[in-house]
């Protein structure tokens, strides 16, 4: 299979992610390909919601520091940015052998992420590595917040406060 463009690169990539876990959880959950369907199904529909978020709001951030991409180039990038996700399986394994190992392979999956997803849009939006560094910190950050009052706005309404 060759893949031509950076579009279909980004989804080969995002697949390959959900795949992967997909069968980290149904592992550590101990089910077996029922599991690996459900988590799958789960983590594409979450995936997609989030992969939208993410690209939809660091494409913003990135217009307002001056950025010259689109909505599509900031998607494509953001997927593609994530591939350092396919490697979870190694840190949930060496997190068996280790705590302290998986930490570290957990905390270098991070860092390549968020590396990666700055050298992505940097070059997508033609951007200084300040201006990127800041887009992709500011856009986290909201995002979190964003989880956040996601998860408190349902509590607050169900606990009557």
């Amino acid at each position: 299979m060759t893949i031509r463009s950076p579009i279909q690169a980004a989804i080969a990539i995002g697949l390959l992610v959900i795949l992967v876990m997909a069968l980290n959880a149904a592992g550590a959950a101990g089910l077996g390909v029922g599991g690996i369907i459900g988590f799958g199904v789960l983590f594409l529909l979450a995936g997609l919601l989030g992969w939208y978020w993410l690209g939809a709001s660091l494409n913003l951030v990135a217009q307002l520091f001056g950025g010259q991409g689109n909505g599509r180039e900031s998607l494509s990038a953001i997927a593609q940015g994530l591939w350092p996700l396919l490697l979870t399986g190694v840190a949930i394994a060496a997190s068996q052998w280790s705590q302290t190992l998986g930490a570290v392979f957990s905390l270098a999956i991070t860092v390549g992420v968020l590396g990666t997803l700055t050298i992505a849009i940097r070059r997508v939006h033609q951007l200084s590595w300040l201006s990127s560094i800041l887009g992709v910190a500011i856009t986290l950050s909201l995002s979190v917040l964003a989880l956040f009052g996601l998860i408190l706005w349902p509590l607050m309404i169900i606990l009557g406060t």
